[in-house]
């Protein structure tokens, strides 16, 4: 055979292969990005909005790999963003979260310990689970483990834990999240800045598709923001953090971004230190500083004398489910 025959039969079998990717991800089997979107929008009809987003988030787990401007990409983004604010809606009503079932029996609220101190607060700040409901959390209260905590938007909490060694937690803006131990959070949706002191500390961490161990051999704080597939975005700020998943790990030192995802990790990127702290509502909307903003100060310091050049990437403002701002930048000499 030629050598233009055997380029054209190697063209004829890309194509095949690029027609069966494709048929997969429009197919009606139970798997394929289609039928997941079906589905997730029928169960947000029903509004079983959890399990809807899981299903939502699974399709754009697969639908990653497509361009951005893809017709089925671009409309499960559009029912994502839809389901979760029809969820907050249906639980936040007149004022206050909807009733739960007379059948559920809450235990009295002089039954729940003080696991966290709340630091600060503003805006509508929720308390659901376990407990007696409470609608309006306020500084200088506390709140126990098992508690699910919702920010509303214009709203701010910074949570500390009453262990030294424990987790401090900061979230803003249309936030939701459980406590699940002393150094254990389930984040469903929103933006948070995570603290833990002493040596040897550690934080375990789910999102709605993925998880993370996090350890560093002494204090670390970091921002986690949930991203609209399921994963979950980390920016290291101080410290040097190990990340490791079921399958996977990676190391961030302060500065450095990376996204964790049910596949794997992404490549990091560098965020620029100093633009974070100034425009970052995690850090600029309390109104007290977090503890370790002198430290935090010294490492964009440190990062800058590193470098030359811009970072390729700044970290702007808190953008409601799309977590953080991100703006790639021209390398350009300082």
């Amino acid at each position: 055979m030629s050598e233009s025959g055997r380029l054209s039969a190697r063209f004829i079998r890309l194509l095949c292969l690029l027609a069966l990717f494709a048929g997969s991800l429009f197919s009606n089997s139970p798997n394929s990005p289609k039928f997941l979107l079906e589905e997730g929008v029928r169960l947000a009809e029903n509004e079983q909005f959890q399990e809807a987003l899981k299903l939502l988030n699974q399709a754009m787990g697969i639908l990653r790999q497509v361009p951005a401007n893809d017709p089925l990409r671009i409309e499960v983004e559009k029912q994502i963003r839809i389901t979760k604010g029809r969820f907050l809606v249906t639980r936040y009503r007149g004022g206050k979260l909807a009733e739960l079932p007379k059948t559920m029996q809450l235990m009295p609220l002089s039954k729940e310990p003080g696991d966290f101190f709340v630091s600060q607060a503003f805006g509508s700040v929720l308390a659901r689970e376990i407990w007696e409901r409470r609608d309006q959390l306020r500084t200088n209260q506390t709140i126990g483990v098992g508690r699910r905590v919702t920010v509303l938007p214009n709203g701010g909490v910074e949570l500390n834990s009453n262990n030294a060694s424990g987790l401090s937690l900061r979230a803003v803006q249309a936030a939701s999240f459980d406590l699940k131990g002393l150094n254990e959070v389930d984040l469903h949706s929103g933006s948070y800045v995570l603290h833990v002191m002493g040596e040897d500390s550690k934080v375990f961490v789910r999102s709605p598709l993925s998880e993370m161990r996090i350890r560093s051999d002494d204090s670390f704080a970091i921002m986690v923001g949930i991203t609209t597939n399921g994963g979950m975005k980390v920016i290291c700020l101080l410290g040097k953090i190990s990340i490791k998943t079921k399958n996977f790990s990676e190391t961030l030192l302060p500065g450095e971004l990376t996204f964790a995802l049910p596949e794997g990790f992404s490549r990091k990127m560098n965020v620029e230190l100093s633009t974070l702290m100034v425009t970052a509502n995690l850090l600029t909307a309390f109104e007290d500083p977090p503890p370790y903003m002198k430290k935090l100060r010294q490492q964009a310091m440190l990062q800058a004398m590193r470098t030359n050049k811009r970072f390729r990437t700044v970290v702007g403002d808190v953008k409601g489910n799309e977590n953080f701002e991100l703006k790639v930048l021209r390398e350009e000499e300082r």
